[in-house]
């Protein structure tokens, strides 16, 4: 069986888990809950078409875009 993985820890993340698109919940694909924890995401921290909290982004390297 193929599980479609995100080809993440991306560029410049340090130390981050590999996101597992068949195992997140709808929120977590929709951006509003983080990537990798599952609490309140921020759009000012892109993971590819996901979000990261930014206790996640701050742990994992994620930068901040600009408002």
């Amino acid at each position: 069986m193929t599980t479609r993985t995100t080809p993440y820890p991306l560029p410049g993340l340090v130390d981050a888990p590999t996101i597992d698109r068949d195992r997140l919940t709808d929120r977590q694909r929709a951006g509003t809950s983080c990537a990798w924890c599952a609490g309140t995401a921020s759009p000012r921290y892109p993971v590819g078409d996901l979000c990261a909290c930014p206790c996640c982004a701050g742990l994992y390297g994620v930068p901040a875009v600009a408002a």
